[in-house]
């Protein structure tokens, strides 16, 4: 009789360990993974769609990013050159005909985006007064032709939004306003308000991500770049905002390279590339993967080369070389990483692991 009901006890228990198990499995499973990626800076300057020179390189680069099978894709601002002062109707037309074109070529590959404001889409810095009379032309055309989600502060309706992505908080912030005549590099006033009001509203997200044209703090490696920075860096307003309620990761471009830092557990990834000048010899992506707890980052380097001609563009002496073509040591090897991150949230905590490379 005892045999017999240590037997049952010895299959009941294997029943609950198989039971358990299996319910680990399913809820593992039950977690649904949200991949993004980031690569500020595309283009930086007007490139004509189709542009045969740029053409085989450009969906090559593209392809990878499918590749990564991405829910949607970040671009920090600066996708066009955006010289187009010469008048209103200027700024309506060239501006219709570059972004339309950027657009196709995100299309061809299937990939939703989601973009920010940088300064090429202002017209470029610097700001006399004859530009900052039409930096409400040049945000109309943007916010008409990229059609970004308009849920964001009543002055800056599809310029600063924000996107909810289950555990995954996304908000695009433009890093400029105007204030007496004067442009200032900043998020500021009612903007600002919003922000604030956005982040205390899903304190819940698991992850925060705020991406905005411009870095806030640090050295940052720069290569043919104008180096602009937030106003008043750390000690600005928003930075404090990002710092007080959890803000993760804030992505930036601007410099055309590789920086990255971390402080008051906010890691600010400069990043991203500029199509066809030399001294830009990279294309520098990061790769976002969301599971469960876990946000699991990768940066990536495309090696690739600018040659030729200068190509033509409205008010640019210097533009970009008229080809720029893939380097044969990435089409050999792939993509190469440069540097991992891994941030899991436990108990309101954050732990970083997996730190390589960049993240270093």
């Amino acid at each position: 009789m005892k045999v017999v009901k240590i037997i049952v006890l010895v299959v009941i228990a294997l029943s609950i360990a198989r039971n358990t198990e299996a319910q680990g499995k399913e809820n593992v499973k039950n977690y649904k993974t949200l991949k993004f990626v980031s690569f500020p800076d595309f283009f930086n300057f007007d490139i004509p769609e189709p542009w045969p020179d740029y053409d085989t390189a450009v969906a090559y680069f593209l392809e990878q990013v499918k590749s990564e099978e991405p829910s949607f894709v970040l671009i920090a601002g600066d996708l066009v050159n955006g010289h187009w002062w010469d008048s209103p109707q200027c700024v309506e037309h060239l501006g219709t005909l570059y972004y339309s074109g950027w657009i196709r070529r995100l299309n061809k590959f299937g990939l939703k985006y989601y973009t920010a404001v940088g300064d090429h889409e202002l017209g470029d810095d610097p700001w006399p007064p004859e530009k900052i009379k039409l930096i409400p032309y040049f945000e109309n055309v943007y916010r008409k032709i990229l059609a970004m989600p308009e849920n964001g502060p009543d002055g800056k309706k599809g310029l600063a939004y924000f996107v909810r992505e289950g555990d995954l908080l996304l908000i695009t912030v433009e890093t400029f306003e105007v204030e007496s005549d004067t442009m200032n590099v900043g998020v500021i006033g009612e903007q600002l308000e919003w922000v604030k009001k956005v982040l205390n509203e899903n304190k819940d997200a698991k992850f925060k991500i705020v991406q905005g044209h411009v870095p806030i703090w640090g050295e940052i490696k720069a290569r043919s770049s104008s180096k602009l920075m937030l106003n008043g860096g750390k000690e600005s307003e928003f930075y404090k905002s990002l710092k007080e309620y959890g803000v993760d990761l804030y992505l930036a471009g601007e410099f055309h390279d590789v920086t990255i830092l971390e402080s008051d557990g906010v890691w600010q990834i400069v990043h991203g590339s500029s199509w066809g000048r030399k001294v830009v010899n990279t294309l520098d992506y990061l790769v976002g993967e969301l599971c469960g707890n876990r946000l699991k980052l990768t940066m990536k380097r495309i090696y690739m080369d600018a040659v030729g001609d200068r190509m033509w563009n409205l008010n640019k002496e210097r533009g970009p070389r008229e080809k720029v073509i893939i380097n044969k040591k990435t089409l050999l090897n792939g993509p190469e990483i440069t540097g991992t991150l891994t941030i899991t949230s436990e108990d309101n905590k954050k732990i970083y692991s997996e730190k390589t490379g960049y993240f270093k």
